[in-house]
């Protein structure tokens, strides 16, 4: 459905006109033929230039709303004063056809014009006649929107695009219709719905406040357990959430510190950077107050401080990734202070040390990092996905660039001296995430979230992007795309003869990259072509104005063995997307608000086993299951019109599915009424009495429980009013400023979602003096209360 932001947008442009219009009438009026030349100045003004630069700076702004006044800020910039045409919605249907019927009277006018002034004013009636034909085309679509259930269409953006661009060079007003049309068409593409239809607190959740707030905390959690572990300043938390069981443990500065340059009393604690599975036991690293020290933690018994340069940044603040593959440690962090090279991607533990190239990557920002296995042990690969600068520095050109790049797990380095300790099968290539509709580039990576398969090919990785406007998007890579890109590829700016050993091709196990193979990828470490999402729409899974930060990725088992992914999408603003896709498109079910003040989110963890997710925040943690059915209206259209993958109706109520296969849902195409009985919903018809007294102001209130639905209020069975998701917010209000005689009686609030109706509030407001009378609560003495009723009897004659 449109939004009325977007037509009032439009409207803005008209109202300025007409503004114009009214003033230079009033203040320096002219004769018709002034009047006349004065029109056509102003549209023989408007350049090809001019329009392509406004539908530019339009059309691309479509990830962000604009305002109707920065839209008027938008004309007012180019200098030149339009009046364009609103496209035609059902809410604007009764324009068009004025505007119809105006321009035709204005070619009726131009055509006597002509007759009197044939060779002035020459170019005047085809222009006319254009817009008349443009008005009049808007005028069809009107007639198409009157019809019952009729929907707004649009063509694709390419042919908007295009459209718009032939229009430009005729008039600029049918070029800012186009405009609007085509910001429009955008947002009703598809069947997406990307905004929340619900916003709850989470249902059945566990939390664990620490003692102390946590400026750096890192979490971990195991797989299918109930427990998580904190690291703070020199403190690890234990916390259980099945027993409530929970202890801390102190890891304090070991021989005083090591800072060159102490900048703050931070640098002089140790912070707890890395908590993590190692072998048997668990690996405890932190800054140790610019020594990184590391330590064993083994059944609760901490061991021997340790050597964790390398594992542990020397400040709790510093961009570090650390992947422990057992018994391999990878790692981003630099092993000296005083180290003011690039950050390396490093193997610190396990088979001998390597790092990567100092020319290989441009001051990078490492995102995460991955190990994928192959058919042939030799063959694994390490992904590691980052942002570096844009070695193209031109204006148009992007600041940042995603990458992803490879290594062979089996690398044993050079072959000479200058090249034993480097990694020889690094290549690295560009993540595209563009949405072709709008041409909106989302290229800054923001988190990676990693769904294997049993065949690694079919592995994929789901990519959150950001822009520059704050929008995100989602896009989605398969690891089988890209390994294809790294095997076939040419290297950027390489034109030479291949060796035999491609760049980036991994050798037999304990075999060396040749030195000749090693000197290409090392001077030449891009491949040309570039990482798209899967086919066949190479385009963003979705896309909306939320700023996401985080991202995870649960599959969910309902009947017959099918699977629906569910993402959750941690916002800036402290809370949670809960996005489903659909087979018609991604459905945003819930915004779950974890905590019940606005904390940034540091940590997001997924427990697929147990279904749950382990929210951190600087002050606590909170355990939260994925499925809350409890959360929807106990019948079965509510619970199937949620659409939650997690949920399903049988036994009279709605339930998990985990609890029991045989629910009902509504999650595919096929329509979703046939699967709730026949019949009316059972409702309460009995209202509740409310007293109130007159010449009182009175609230009544309707719990908004889906922003996907229409609510009305009903009075005596007249609808007085509608709260729609335009304008998304907790509740739908009536108020009336003063109650009199009319006011009373019966009021209903009413939902309707896809077609389904259901009564949330009955009340049936009462006069209290007449509701007391009849209760035979009201005093027998005449005195007391003839006053107020001669009072009210005045107020009535004044009415």
């Amino acid at each position: 459905m449109l939004k009325n932001r977007e037509i009032q947008s439009c409207f803005w442009f008209l109202f300025l006109l007409a503004l114009c219009c009214s003033v230079s009438s009033t203040v320096s009026p002219r004769r018709p033929r002034q009047r006349e030349e004065g029109r056509q100045e102003l549209l023989t003004a408007t350049s090809y230039g001019t329009s392509l630069a406004i539908m530019k700076s339009w059309f691309h702004s479509s990830s962000r709303r604009l305002s109707g006044k920065e839209l008027v800020g938008l004309l007012l910039r180019s200098q030149k004063l339009v009046a364009p045409v609103s496209p035609c919605t059902k809410e604007s249907c009764r324009l068009c056809e004025d505007l119809t019927q105006e321009s035709t009277q204005q070619v009726e006018g131009g055509n006597k014009e002509h007759q009197r002034r044939a060779q002035r004013n020459a170019a005047l009636k085809p222009r006319l006649f254009q817009e008349a034909e443009e008005r009049s085309v808007q005028k069809k679509k009107c007639q198409e929107l009157q019809a019952p259930d009729a929907a707004v269409s649009f063509t694709s953006s390419g042919s908007r695009l295009a459209e718009a661009l032939k229009m430009a060079s005729r008039s600029l007003v049918a070029l800012l219709a186009a405009l609007c049309a085509c910001r429009l068409g955008v947002r009703a593409a598809g069947r997406s719905k990307v905004n929340p239809r619900i916003i709850t607190a989470p249902q059945g959740a566990r939390e664990y406040a620490f003692p102390r707030s946590e400026k750096y905390p890192v979490f971990y959690h195991e797989e299918n357990t109930s427990a998580i572990y904190v690291g703070g300043e020199g403190r690890l938390y234990y916390h259980d959430f099945a027993t409530s069981e929970n202890y801390v443990e102190d890891f304090p500065v070991e021989n005083g510190g090591q800072c060159l340059k102490p900048g703050s009393p931070e640098d002089n604690k140790n912070f707890i950077t890395l908590v993590a599975k190692h072998g048997d036991g668990m690996l405890v690293c932190g800054t140790g107050a610019c020594a990184p020290t590391c330590w064993n933690l083994t059944q609760r018994q901490k061991g021997s401080p340790q050597d964790g340069r390398g594992l542990a940044p020397f400040t709790p603040d510093a961009n570090s990734l650390v992947v422990v593959d057992y018994p391999d440690i990878y790692s981003t962090i630099k092993k000296s202070q005083q180290n003011g090279k690039i950050p390396r991607f490093r193997r610190v533990r396990g088979g001998g040390e390597l790092y990567t190239s100092d020319t290989v990557m441009q001051n990078p920002q490492f995102v995460k990092a991955t190990t994928l296995k192959h058919e042939e042990s030799h063959q694994d690969k390490i992904y590691y996905f980052f942002r570096e600068d844009n070695p193209d520095k031109s204006l148009e050109a992007p600041r940042n660039i995603s990458r992803v790049a490879q290594l062979c797990k089996e690398d044993k380095g050079g072959t000479s001296s200058l090249s034993a300790s480097k990694w020889t099968t690094f290549l690295k290539a560009s993540l595209i995430c563009v949405d072709p509709a709008t041409k909106g580039n989302f290229n800054w990576l923001q988190d990676v979230f990693f769904v294997p398969a049993s065949n690694w090919r079919d592995s994929k990785v789901y990519g959150l992007f950001t822009n520059t406007w704050g929008s995100s998007a989602v896009c989605v890579y398969s690891f089988g795309d890209i390994d294809d890109v790294f095997r076939t590829s040419k290297l950027k700016g390489y034109n030479g003869p291949n060796p035999e050993i491609k760049p980036g091709q991994c050798v037999s196990s304990g075999q060396h990259t040749p030195s000749e193979t090693f000197k290409i990828a090392d001077s030449h470490p891009e491949v040309e072509d570039r990482v798209e999402p899967l086919a066949p729409s190479r385009s963003p899974l979705f896309h909306n104005k939320h700023r996401y930060q985080k991202i995870g990725v649960h599959k969910v088992s309902v009947r017959e063995g099918q699977q629906y992914t569910v993402l959750y999408l941690a916002t800036d603003k402290g809370s949670i997307h809960k996005v489903v896709e659909l087979p018609e498109g991604v459905q945003n079910i819930m915004e779950i608000q974890v905590f019940s003040r606005k904390e940034p989110i540091q940590s997001m963890i997924l427990d697929h086993e147990r279904a749950m997710l382990y929210v951190g925040s600087a002050s606590r943690v909170v355990e939260v299951p994925m499925a809350m059915c409890g959360l929807y209206r106990n019948n079965c259209e509510s619970c199937l019109l949620a659409r939650d993958p997690y949920c399903g109706w049988a036994g009279g109520r709605c339930q998990a599915v985990h609890q029991n296969p045989e629910v009902h849902q509504n999650l595919d195409l096929n329509p979703w009424q046939g699967k709730c009985q026949k019949g009316k919903v059972t409702e309460a018809d009995t209202y509740q009495n409310i007293t109130v007294v007159p010449f009182s102001r009175y609230f009544l209130n309707c719990p908004v429980e889906s922003h996907y639905a229409t609510y009305n209020w009903y009075h005596n069975d007249t609808l007085i009013k509608t709260c729609n998701n335009t304008h998304p917010q907790p509740d739908c209000f009536y108020f009336i400023q003063n109650v009199s005689h009319a006011h009373y009686g019966h009021y209903l609030c009413e939902s309707e979602e896809d077609g389904f109706k259901q009564a949330l509030v009955r009340e049936r407001l009462v006069n209290q003096l007449r509701f007391m009378s009849q209760k035979g609560r009201a005093t027998t003495t005449l005195g007391s209360w003839l006053p107020l009723l001669l009072a009210v009897l005045l107020v009535e004659l004044l009415h």
